[in-house]
């Protein structure tokens, strides 16, 4: 079994590392991660070797997603960034100074891009893994990302310097193990890989309607002030409270 899948890690390296964005990040620390599985069958699965890999890919992008700051922008200011022919990379590069070598999509914001490719869905990985378009002039790969979330009236986008995981060193450590599930007469499957966090700058850039903007700065000057409303009316009726019940006692003495 530890050969079938020595073989098999032979084979994901040259697969995976074209997709630099997952296979040479720059490591800062690591942990130690694993993913398992109930299968009926003793023997290596690919599939389940390439959902660990999907996993590892789900890890990364929500550790990128936590260390990302955010920045906002207008759909307004692309429109009219070059004269109405706006394009949000000039935007990016241009005026707000970035120079990602990844852009994570949505279905929403990869619409601000123009002939992006489709999906290829026939790969051995999922089609998410590869880039829609690929700018070699300016180093900047774009590619869509389904753990993308979005409230209404609004794009996302991921804006990224360098890779975000180091699957060159996860893949050389991997381990797989497996174990009988007597009660069940099946197999559990487990690979146990490093998961790293790696030396990066992120981005969460949001796109809104102007009006959007406003409104949403308005709501939170108004949660501001009612907060502070709310503080300075809760301070002055404990006080009363307290004020009270300290009468109270000198009273009963």
């Amino acid at each position: 079994m530890r050969e079938s899948f020595e073989e098999y890690k032979k084979t994901l390296e040259p697969n995976l590392s074209n997709l630099s964005f997952l296979y040479n990040g720059d490591i800062i620390s690591s942990t130690d991660s694993f993913y398992s599985h109930i299968k009926p069958s003793e023997s290596t699965s690919p599939s389940f070797i390439i959902n660990t890999i999907i996993n590892i890919y789900d890890e990364s992008f929500r550790m990128m997603i936590d260390k990302s700051e955010t920045i906002v922008i207008s759909k307004e200011s692309i429109k009219l960034s070059l004269g109405g022919k706006g394009n949000i990379i000039d935007i990016i590069i241009g005026d707000l100074k970035l120079k990602p070598s990844y852009i994570f999509t949505s279905d929403k914001s990869k619409t601000f891009f123009s002939s992006l490719k489709k999906i290829d869905n026939t790969r051995s990985f999922p089609g998410y893994f590869y880039n829609i378009e690929r700018y070699s002039n300016i180093n900047l790969e774009i590619l869509y990302s389904p753990l993308i979330e979005e409230t209404e009236g609004e794009s996302i986008m991921y804006l990224v310097d360098s890779g975000i995981q180091s699957l060159v060193y996860s893949i050389q450590n991997m381990t797989y193990d497996i174990e009988r599930v007597n009660e069940f007469d099946k197999w559990k499957h487990t690979i146990n890989y490093t998961l790293y966090d790696c030396d990066y700058k992120s981005y969460k850039l949001i796109i809104k309607d102007l009006s959007k903007i406003r409104e949403d700065k308005i709501n939170k000057l108004l949660d501001v002030n009612w907060l502070k409303w709310y503080s300075n009316w809760n301070s002055r009726n404990t006080s009363r409270i307290i004020y009270v019940e300290v009468c109270k006692n000198i009273q009963r003495n």
